[in-house]
This record gives structure tokens, sequence and C-alpha cells, in this order.
């Protein structure tokens, strides 16, 4: 009887420590997707968190979110959660909204040879880069591509250890759309001078 219960005890051990490490180490290489557009709806989970700098973190307390946990925005210490992993492009420079070009994102401690970047529906960039970082990382890029000011866009992280934080970094040019009105705003300014100094000389 005491032999038998030895024997339950091994196979429950040898059942549960797989199980345990496998919640710690994630399954399979690491990954980065972009995808965009609006969710069909809009409520608590599907409100994208609002990006309004340039620098950024983004933090995966799985490992893999939006898949088993929400991602969650880092900026000058205050922290969103966006439990589907969307956000909003709200930058904007003295007043004029910005367009995202490019995102990179900074993964410390993970090696770049395991490393891969992809798209999801309706990604706002065409191509996607990995770079070693250092001795001691990885740069995934995002570009070849625009996120305008205003617009949503998702992010997909998966395979990365528990609780990682992405430093990233939003590479910026202003909005075609504030650009014409700036454009068209300057022109106004210069018909008017005109027809002032026109009328003035009469």
């Amino acid at each position: 009887m005491k032999a038998l219960r030895i024997v339950l005890l091994a196979v429950l051990v040898a059942i549960l420590v797989p199980v345990a490490q496998a919640d710690q180490i994630p399954s399979g290489d690491p990954v980065i997707k972009t995808g965009g557009g609006p969710p069909v709806r809009q409520d608590a989970v599907t409100v994208p968190a609002s990006i309004i700098t340039t620098t950024f973190s983004i933090e995966s307390p799985s490992g893999t979110s939006p898949g088993t946990s929400p991602c969650v925005l880092i900026q000058g210490g205050i922290m969103t959660t966006s439990p589907l992993c969307r956000f909003q492009n709200d930058i904007s420079q003295d007043g004029f909204g910005e367009s995202i070009s490019m995102l990179t994102f900074d993964a410390f401690g993970i090696n770049p040879s395991t490393v891969t970047c992809g798209f999801l529906s309706a990604s706002p960039f065409t191509q996607c880069g990995v770079d070693p970082l250092g001795t001691s990382g990885t740069e995934i890029s995002f570009y070849d591509g625009l996120i305008p000011y205003g617009a949503e866009f998702s992010l997909d992280f998966a395979g990365f250890p528990k609780d990682y934080t992405f430093g990233t970094t939003a590479s910026v040019s202003p909005d075609p759309g504030t650009l014409s009105l700036v454009i068209i705003g300057g022109l106004g300014v210069l018909i008017a001078r005109r027809m002032r100094t026109a009328s003035s000389q009469e």
C-alpha cells in the first residue's frame, strides 16, 4: 500500500511540474504583429488607449497579449489598460496632429534570432524588421505605412516572458490633413493681406 502511494505521488509530481513550468515558459518564438481598423462595436472593452507621447512603454502581463492578458500602456507614469491591445494615435506637437510613420519596439534580454514580426488584418504598415539591439536585446520596427492622427491600430504580442515591458518609440510627421489646413490657412492670410494692401493703395 505504501509503495502504491509513492508511485501515485511520483506520477502526480511528474504531471504537475511540467504544467507549472509551461505556465512560466512562453510557448513558441516571440512575435509582434500590427493591425488596424476600428472594431465593429465600441464599449469599455474595445475603446482604444490613447497614445499622446512619442516615447512610451507597453507591458504584457502574461507575455501574450491580448491572447491571455490585456496590454498596459505606460506614458509618463500613467498606466492605461487596453483589454484588446487597441490604441489611438493622439500625438500632437504645437497644437498640430502628427501621423505615426514608424513604430519601434525595444525588447531587452530577447535574442533577435528567435523573434519574428508580422501583420494582422488592415495593418497600417506593410514592412517590418528585426535587428539586434546592442548586445542585449532586439529591436522590432514596423514601417512603410502611416497611422494618421486620430486613427486606431492594434498590436499582438505572443511568446514573451511574463510581465514583459517593451520600450516603444513612434516616429512622427505632420498629419497630411492637419498640414493641408495649415497651408490653406496660410494662403488665406496672404490673400487677405494682399487685398488690404491693394485697397489701401487705391
